[in-house]
């Protein structure tokens, strides 16, 4: 069935324009991961690209008026975010599909993707998707990449107890049912652990693997919504973590606090790590601690504790 309920007539080829424009967003590609629910500024240019493709007229509709007339069509309809303004286009999300068919619930990830269609969902949000906490997200992040170096810059340790983490979290983007949604900038190098994960026939995400998200826990704690959420995380999945593969990462991101937080991590449940693993870290250990002064530091970077693993010089809970 096709509701149309716009009793107008259409604009000038039309019919044209709209077989084009169904055809790109039939399934995902590799530059628009969500093809369901997009963003009016991802729209707008793939409208000019059908533009210039199908050489339309002048007069033909421009980009918000297209949507409009989508919209009346009932082929598209708009998801309201709040704390932010109908005027930015790359915070105004619009579903894809005939209304009364489609499911007009639209999962978090799926608006993050929206939002970076090239972005990498990490921290909070991938703890959820994997299911490796049992604490509902407070906020979600979605990231940009960067080659520049900079991972473990100066932090301000604090008490666990008095952290206020709004400022921490990266640049605000909008609400969604209540949660706020952040976007952040990530070291290439330092994420090696990015996967591409098919959730229906028109979505796919871009996210970080278990291991890389456990990994991301020890690095960015308020990020993946604090020590507790952390601890959770790696004791609910230590046991079943592929220890070739975190130790791969630990070798691509070459990290001298990480490695001494894995370790420590791992001493903490009392869980011994994989062969291969082990015999890394070990192997880092006497290479790491053979100079001359090695500073303590805190299981999760930024958060204090009091108790000390000597072996890993660590602060732990």
């Amino acid at each position: 069935m096709t509701p149309i309920r716009d009793r107008s007539p259409h604009p000038q080829r039309w019919e044209e324009f709209l077989k084009a424009f169904t055809a790109r967003v039939a399934k995902p590609a590799s530059s628009l991961l969500s093809v369901r629910c997009i963003t009016r500024q991802t729209l707008s240019g793939i409208f000019s690209e059908i533009r210039q493709e199908l050489n339309l007229p002048s007069t033909f509709p421009s980009g918000v008026a297209i949507i409009e007339h989508l919209i009346s069509m009932g082929f598209a309809s708009r998801i309201p975010v709040e704390g932010t303004t109908e005027t930015a286009p790359s915070k105004e999300f619009i579903l894809l599909g005939i209304q009364e068919s489609q499911d007009l619930d639209v999962d978090p990830l799926e608006l993050l993707q929206s939002y970076d269609q090239q972005g990498t969902i990490c921290f909070f949000s991938a703890l959820a998707y994997f299911n490796l906490t049992t604490q509902v997200p407070v906020h979600h992040h979605v990231a940009t990449l960067t080659n520049q170096a900079n991972l473990e810059r100066s932090v301000t340790i604090v008490n666990p107890k008095k952290i206020n983490t709004k400022s921490k979290l990266g640049t605000y983007l909008f609400n969604y049912e209540g949660v706020p949604f952040y976007c952040t900038k990530r070291v290439k190098s330092s994420i090696p652990g990015i996967k591409i994960r098919v959730v229906s026939p028109r979505t796919n995400l871009r996210i970080t693997t278990i291991e890389q998200t456990l990994l991301d826990t020890l690095q960015y704690p308020f990020h993946c919504g604090g020590q507790e959420v952390a601890l959770e995380s790696w004791e609910r999945h230590i046991r079943q973590i592929e220890g070739d593969l975190l130790l791969d990462y630990l070798r691509a991101i070459r990290i001298d606090p990480l490695t001494r937080r894995v370790g420590a991590i791992f001493d903490f449940f009392g869980i011994p790590p994989a062969k291969g693993l082990d015999s890394f870290l070990k192997e880092s250990k006497s290479r790491i601690f053979s100079q001359s002064e090695v500073p303590e530091i805190p299981l999760f970077r930024g958060i204090n504790s009091q108790r000390i693993n000597p072996i890993w010089k660590i602060l732990v809970p």
